[in-house]
């Protein structure tokens, strides 16, 4: 009985071991194959790319278009596909591969995938078309935002926003809403997507923006057209200003610091009184939006940001500060001298160090308006006492003039800390 047994595992252990190696074996050949496939591949793209752009430099690419043509995903077919998807990204041949797409039948043949039951072929076959720039396939496009499966809308989501059309554009703002609430797509993909449409879309966006009541949704948008330069972009974040959505102030004011810069005609008094919001990040926005826009009326409120609860929003009103001027000196070196908070302090120096106002400070070092030379010498004395030394020690060994690094080192005398 023991001998049976002893067969038994025998057997068990060989059958066990003639798997083991007849899958390594097929693991083998399928290597062999694959990489037989591959190296047949790089010999047809290279020998069609040489082809197609001899035939695109001479004029004659769609008198040899039957050169081209080839079965559905044969070596030829995948060799020809990948060759166009490189020259659909040059400018100059752009418009070209978008005929050849569609002359060959690739175009023809991934819109009839779509109708596939297999999500991966579904989104495979979408995220080709989009490649392909097909415009052409928006309507098929289209019908996939239906589709309860999450990679295949954001998939189609990213197709429509490379073909660029707008009907696809449309669809997609009229879904966003309905996307959102289920939580089908991620809010970064499709802002990433919505991002690549042209300037000139800027006008539907809005179109559907001013219908939007979900917040989400609308603060989604707001971010997308803080990425367009149009000036038509303003009423719509003005408006959103009091929105009573933190989120969505938030958006609308970093917005307006984008997009407003540069223009005389912008009145930044009414992004003033955001400055104050009790929501931390709204401040924070409102900080980044009035320095950017250099407007110096909100010196003073921006001077009290210096002590702010929120770190992000002290540093964010150091930083709009410094991007005052000389305006600023008076307002720095009172917070400066009235605050017990170090590392308010410290925040303050950094940012001025950081940035071109501490050599403003280091130039008032020779300025003939005693008040401007006192303040800024202060600043810098403090500044000295936190450490934050390194412009100063240079321009004291670099600089031209005598008497501004007779003060430099009248102020470096005195050790940090001190």
């Amino acid at each position: 009985m023991d001998n049976y047994f002893k067969l038994i595992l025998i057997i068990i252990i060989l059958c066990v071991l003639s798997l083991i190696l007849i899958f390594m074996f097929v693991a083998f050949l399928r290597r062999i194959s694959r990489n037989k496939r591959f190296k047949e591949l790089d010999k047809q793209r290279e020998f069609y790319k040489n082809k197609l752009e001899k035939a695109l430099h001479s004029g004659s690419l769609f008198q040899e278009i039957a050169d081209f043509t080839s079965t559905p995903q044969s070596i030829k077919w995948l060799a020809i596909e990948e060759i166009l998807l490189e020259l659909i990204n040059d400018n100059k041949f752009k418009s070209d591969a978008k005929e050849l797409f569609n002359r060959l039948g690739y175009v023809a043949y991934y819109e009839n995938r779509l109708k596939s039951s297999n999500s991966m072929t579904k989104s495979s076959s979408i995220d080709k078309l989009g490649n392909m720039l097909s415009e052409q396939s928006t309507d098929k496009l289209i019908k996939m935002l239906k589709s309860e499966n999450t990679e295949v809308i954001s998939v189609t989501v990213r197709a429509l926003s490379k073909t660029g059309s707008i009907e696809g554009l449309r669809n997609i703002l009229a879904q966003l809403p309905i996307l959102y609430s289920k939580g089908l797509v991620s809010r970064k993909m499709i802002e990433a997507s919505l991002i690549k449409f042209d300037v000139n879309t800027v006008p539907v966006f809005l179109e559907y923006g001013r219908t939007y009541e979900d917040p989400k949704t609308i603060a989604s948008l707001l971010e997308v057209l803080s990425y367009f330069k149009a000036k038509e972009i303003l009423s719509f974040a003005v408006d959103n200003l009091k929105n009573v959505d933190a989120e969505i102030r938030a958006k609308a004011l970093k917005t307006i610091g984008i997009i407003a810069v540069g223009l005389v005609d912008f009145d930044g008094e009414q992004l003033v009184s955001l400055l104050n919001d009790p929501v931390w990040f709204v401040r924070l926005q409102g900080a980044k939006a009035l320095g950017n826009l250099k407007y110096k009326r909100a010196v003073d409120i921006l001077g009290g940001l210096l002590l702010d609860e929120n770190w992000q929003v002290r540093n964010a009103a150091a930083i709009a500060l410094t991007k005052m001027g000389d305006i600023s000196i008076d307002i720095f070196l009172n917070t400066l001298r009235t605050t017990d908070d170090r590392y308010a302090k410290e925040r303050i120096c950094e940012e001025i160090e950081k940035t071109d106002l501490v050599y403003v400070l280091i130039e008032n070092l020779a300025d003939s308006d005693k008040e401007i030379f006192r303040q800024s010498k202060e600043i810098l004395g403090i500044m000295r006492s936190l450490n934050f030394s390194t412009p100063l020690i240079v321009c004291s060994k670099t600089g031209t003039n005598n008497k501004i690094k007779n003060e430099l080192a009248l102020i470096l005398k005195k050790e940090p800390g001190i």
